[in-house]
């Protein structure tokens, strides 16, 4: 285990020290697209991916909090409901 953290430790070493040159970026993620059409459609696609992100995320946390609520309160025995149904029959309204 403390060789793996040694090398973890020397290749983390390692990248940060060579990596002194900056990042390599297309001219739309790095350059100036102030008002250009390619720049407002980047926007525009960044924005959609984050609001899809976040509704997946809140549709998991939603359904984590109906799954703790079911854990709470649990259904009835099905037996159990089926005798309630026998005990009071709904009226027949037929004439």
């Amino acid at each position: 285990m403390k060789t793996r953290l040694t090398a973890l430790i020397a290749f983390v070493t390692l990248f940060v020290l060579n990596s002194g040159v900056s990042a390599l970026a297309c001219p739309f993620c790095g350059g100036d697209t102030t008002g250009s059409k390619m720049g407002q459609a980047a926007g525009w696609g960044i924005f959609a991916m984050v609001i899809i992100m976040f509704t997946m995320l809140g549709t998991l946390i939603g359904f984590g909090f109906y799954l703790n609520y079911r854990a709470k309160h649990p259904l009835p025995d099905y037996q159990e409901l089926l005798k309630e149904d026998e005990v009071h029959p709904e009226s027949d309204t037929t004439s």
